[in-house]
């Protein structure tokens, strides 16, 4: 009696750390990638229990451009697909991300498509029909390589580091208040930190549609260079800004 009690117990602590886990992917954005209108729409019903946001589309070229313009945190892709193939996809945003989670989906069990993937450093490639185990299982796998990666913390300086699953920034260990826009605008510039990104650019990261004026956009980046440090956000006069990480 005693063991069987144990093995219960041994089984909901383990059910209870797996949904803390899967509970983390709540504050996090996933780009959905399917060409088949059902499938897209059934996955999208089924990830939403897990993600807060889910961005979608239906082929690897505009995925592409939504990845681009939006803070994405996990890839979901399927591997065949029209314009652009999810594999091609994967390519173009690993040139730009080497750590961001991507898990492509097939209908076939091809050796070569599988292979070919490896390189991608994919988090799991999945084989349709997919079931609610497999896909949770998957889910579970990211947690677990962002946090062996410590990807899960974005360290701006050595004294400022932003945690992605949390949105929290700290300034040695002290937490700093953010408002939305400047979340969403500190995490795009995360995203492309050392590069140069334009005030519409920022804006469409904050807003769909790009809708923030260039005067909202100032404002909210002079927020965020007062609590991060003129000389880590750099005002390139007239062309944009730069997130300057080592």
């Amino acid at each position: 009696m005693g063991l069987f009690i144990d093995i219960i117990t041994n089984e909901k602590v383990l059910n209870n750390m797996i949904e803390s886990r899967l509970a983390l992917l709540k504050n996090l954005t996933l780009l959905l990638v399917e060409d088949d209108e059902k499938l897209l729409k059934n996955l999208k019903t089924t990830l939403s229990l897990f993600f807060k946001n889910i961005i979608t589309s239906n082929n690897g070229s505009s995925a592409l451009k939504l990845y681009e313009k939006n803070c994405v945190d996990v890839i979901i892709t399927d591997y065949v697909m029209p314009i652009m193939s999810g594999y091609e996809l994967c390519v173009a945003i690993r040139e730009k991300n080497k750590k961001i989670p991507m898990i492509i989906i097939s209908n076939h069990t091809d050796q070569d498509k599988l292979l070919k993937s490896i390189s991608l450093n994919l988090s799991e490639y999945l084989v349709k029909p997919l079931e609610y185990a497999t896909l949770t299982k998957a889910l579970l796998k990211i947690i677990l390589k962002m946090e062996e990666n410590n990807s899960l913390i974005e360290y701006i300086s050595p004294s400022l580091k932003y945690n992605i699953i949390t949105k929290e920034l700290y300034n040695n260990e002290e937490k700093m208040f953010l408002t939305k826009s400047e979340i969403a605008a500190l995490e795009f510039f995360v995203k492309n930190k050392n590069q140069l990104i334009s005030s519409d650019k920022i804006s469409f990261a904050i807003e769909t549609g790009g809708n923030k004026s260039e005067q909202a956009i100032k404002n909210i980046v002079y927020r965020l260079r007062k609590k991060l440090g003129k000389d880590i956000i750099e005002n390139v006069q007239g062309l944009g800004y730069i997130l300057n990480i080592k």
